[in-house]
């Protein structure tokens, strides 16, 4: 059995870092998907001048900033600050947790949305009681779409309506005009403050209100009356995001960094390919990719062979996006040993196992935190080795441990083959 691992509850922020075995780990608050290329180039800076050079993108589509130190922590702080990117204080921070649609073309401007949610909970001290992982989402029906995302409450376009959906009822939805819908979303988060007191451990995220106490408890105490919905999210996928593209009447170029971490260094020869070509921003994005917008084609092309040649990843299908690994030791606490060593030799095995998507999960411990859902095949660190989940999470029983990584290869090699020759009905 693996033993339990710790659970934070809460992610680091700016104001509120977390400490790691590479020192501080800090996130610049962005709310939505929107940066500019003069904030991207300073958290470059930032992170090569006050950290140890490394950034990772995180599923939430936040950079997180590594290896800060406390003598490094104000300086950091106070440049955050200087270009937008600081929130008020450590408890609004904590609660600012906005993602949306990363480009435009949809039924309306989804970052404009993700802008006064942000503003409304700045103004109310009551939404600061929302535990630290709650998640706002803002899909405006465009592509790439949000409709993989989890999230705690959902603002999805509906016509020029907003649906607002609430995790663990997403059939059901209160239908609105913008202005109504965003004040019904901060609505439900009340009322899930409201509903989770003295079960606050419990009851951490909507899902597991809605699966306690039923959906209408929520809607109830939000004053809120459902319809039955089926939501026209669109799914995303590599294919949509990686390279020169078009979308809409704009261009962008679509870059990833093998398991989301990035060099400084790197990042910033990103952002400075874009500024000759013109761009003004980058777009985050919860899938590890970063949307450079381009003004043609053109100048897109010229930004992905730019990052090709710094190592990154702008064709989907290069088989480094077949793996997924938490950074692991000695960067995290948690982790019984190193994650990306020589992963590279196991990408393709990877790909095989899933020709779409994530074949192989390598988690430094239980708790699973660069994939929470099953893969394929998942690898966790025993401190001597490997167990092996078959179709399953980190979690899980391994069928298979003490593994070493030749003995992986080998296996999950064996299972491809299989696979590949018994392919299922």
């Amino acid at each position: 059995m693996h033993s339990a691992p710790e659970i934070k509850g809460w992610c680091p922020g700016a104001l509120s870092p977390m400490q790691s075995d590479d020192g501080l780990l800090m996130r610049p608050k962005v709310v939505g998907s929107r940066l500019t290329l003069a904030q991207a180039r300073e958290i470059a800076a930032i992170a090569g001048e006050c950290g140890n050079g490394l950034l990772d993108l995180s599923q939430r589509a936040q950079l997180q900033m590594r290896g800060l130190g406390e003598a490094t922590r104000e300086e950091a702080q106070a440049r955050l600050k200087t270009i937008g990117l600081l929130a008020p204080d450590a408890a609004t921070e904590s609660v600012l947790n906005v993602i949306a649609s990363p480009l435009t073309g949809g039924a309306f401007d989804a970052n404009e949305i993700a802008a006064r949610l942000a503003n409304a909970i700045v103004e109310d001290r009551t939404l600061q009681q929302l535990p630290g992982k709650f998640l706002f989402l803002v899909d405006d029906g465009g592509a790439p779409g949000l409709a993989e995302v989890a999230a705690d409450i959902r603002l999805e376009a509906l016509g020029g309506d907003i649906a607002v959906v609430i995790d663990g009822a997403r059939d059901l939805a209160f239908v609105a005009t913008p202005d109504v819908a965003i004040d019904a979303a901060l609505d439900l988060a009340r009322a899930f403050i409201r509903l989770r007191e003295g079960r606050a451990f419990e009851l951490r995220r909507m899902r597991a209100l809605v699966d306690a106490l039923g959906v209408q408890p929520p809607l109830g105490e939000a004053a809120l009356s459902a319809v039955p919905y089926h939501s026209a999210c669109r799914t995303a996928s590599m294919a949509d995001l990686l390279g020169a593209r078009q979308a809409g009447e704009g261009f962008f170029a679509g870059i990833a960094a093998p398991f989301g971490r990035w060099l400084a260094s790197d990042f910033s020869r990103v952002v400075e390919a874009a500024a000759q070509e013109d761009g003004s921003e980058l777009r985050l994005t919860p899938w590890r990719a970063v949307l450079a917008l381009a003004p043609s084609n053109n100048a897109a092309t010229r930004i992905a062979r730019a990052a090709a040649s710094l190592g990154l990843i702008v064709d989907a299908e290069d088989a480094r996006l077949a793996i997924t690994a938490c950074p692991g030791a000695p960067e995290c606490p948690q982790a019984k040993g190193a994650t990306r060593d020589r992963l590279e030799r196991l990408a393709p095995i990877a790909r095989q196992l899933a020709p779409q998507g994530i074949g192989l999960h390598v988690s430094g411990c239980a708790k699973g935190c660069a994939k929470p859902s099953p893969a394929p095949a998942t690898l966790i660190v025993n401190g001597e080795g490997f167990d092996l989940v078959h179709d399953g999470r980190a979690s899980d029983a391994p069928s298979l441990s003490g593994l070493s990584l030749a003995d992986v290869e080998r296996i999950l090699a064996e299972r491809a083959r299989k696979e590949a020759s018994c392919p299922a009905a």
